[in-house]
């Protein structure tokens, strides 16, 4: 999987890295730091503020920051890239073409528990685990053009 460097520039990164000041001011009991045990305190925190009717009081710039978080924590740790366009999406996380972390930081506050970040983050780990583990087993390693097997044809080729 994918390191903890910071992803490249985007106003999203930028976003997330305020969230992170921010939440380290107001509430350093929640811990953020990128890790995936992270988005489980996040959603502790949203349900002990949040839930229970009050999420309309959530404000457009904290479902930003929100899903600029939990982005910044999928692309650390599962791969992809803010869109280059700038569009709120992630492109290329493992098999998954595009993701849509801050649509899933507004069901979050919308829907309650039912759409933990933590749950989605995970649902995505699998789907890109499953998805690498069908890419390459012994069978597809050993056959093919681009196998083993397809890589001696091609040096005892005459």
């Amino acid at each position: 999987m994918a390191s903890l460097q910071p992803a490249p520039h985007s106003r999203y990164h930028d976003e997330a890295g305020t969230f992170l000041s921010t939440m380290g001011e107001m509430a350093p009991q929640v811990g953020l730091d990128y890790s995936v045990e992270s988005l489980q305190r996040l959603d502790q925190f949203i349900s002990e503020h949040f839930d229970n009717n009050s999420a309309q009081q959530a404000s457009e710039t904290l479902l930003l920051r929100v899903g600029s978080y939990l982005g910044e924590v999928i692309i650390r740790h599962l791969g992809g890239y803010w869109n280059e366009s700038g569009q709120p999406e992630i492109n290329e996380v493992g098999p998954i073409p595009v993701i849509h972390p801050l649509e899933k930081a507004k069901l979050r506050f919308q829907n309650g528990k039912v759409d933990s970040l933590s749950w989605y983050y995970h649902a995505l780990a699998k789907q890109a685990y499953e998805a690498e583990s069908r890419e390459v087993t012994p069978k597809t390693a050993m056959s093919g053009e681009n196998g083993l097997l397809g890589l001696f044809k091609g040096i005892f080729k005459k």
